[in-house]
């Protein structure tokens, strides 16, 4: 396989870990109810545990893509599919909306990454 396919695809999962890190705060959080108080704490152990395997997936994919590119590529693509894969899951399972100053906002930080790694 190509090293910068690697790299994209390395940077990409990395990304895709980082926002799932917040999507599993974001379930144990809003799980649970008063009357069933163990199986409350139990799901919320499971989310916090899936927390920190997600932020070392994040980690360990970041850092497997460096091998394969540059730091700034391998940031860019990261953060391009982190704000994605957040944005995509917020719409999908939280009913969640993006404004148009949130788009805007994404897209500048994008444009400045591929800016800065021309």
């Amino acid at each position: 396989m190509d090293r910068r396919l690697k790299n994209a695809l390395c940077a990409a999962s990395a990304g895709v870990c980082g926002s799932s890190a917040g999507l599993f705060g974001k379930i144990g959080m809003t799980v649970g109810s008063n009357d069933q108080a163990l199986y409350t704490n139990l799901a919320r152990f499971v989310m916090l545990a899936m927390v920190v395997l997600a932020n070392i997936g994040g980690w360990l994919m970041y850092t497997r893509s460096l091998r394969f590119g540059s730091t700034l590529v391998s940031t860019g693509i990261s953060i391009a599919s982190n704000y994605i894969f957040t944005a995509l899951t917020g719409v999908l399972l939280f009913a969640e909306s993006c404004s148009i100053l949130w788009a805007c906002g994404t897209l500048s930080v994008m444009i400045g990454v591929i800016l800065m790694s021309i």
